[in-house]
């Protein structure tokens, strides 16, 4: 049965506020242009960063067009 069905909510996260230092510490350094957001390639870099892990370019797609830019 998939989620909308069971009528089941995605589960929410929050970052501690050490984790939600770093992500911002992480963001500064990849949008280095100051633009506010982050490219394709600038997401693949903070990924690494954060994780140790350069995503694909598929898988950047799939995160970047996931993002509703009106919401974010």
């Amino acid at each position: 049965m998939f989620f909308s069905q069971a009528g089941a909510r995605p589960r929410r996260w929050e970052a501690s506020q050490s984790e939600h230092k770093k992500w911002v510490e992480v963001f500064k350094a990849c949008d280095e242009e100051n633009k506010g957001y982050l490219s394709r390639e600038d997401f693949k870099v903070a990924v690494l960063m954060l994780f140790g892990y350069k995503p694909s370019k598929i898988e950047a797609d799939a995160v970047m067009s996931s993002v509703d830019p009106n919401t974010s």
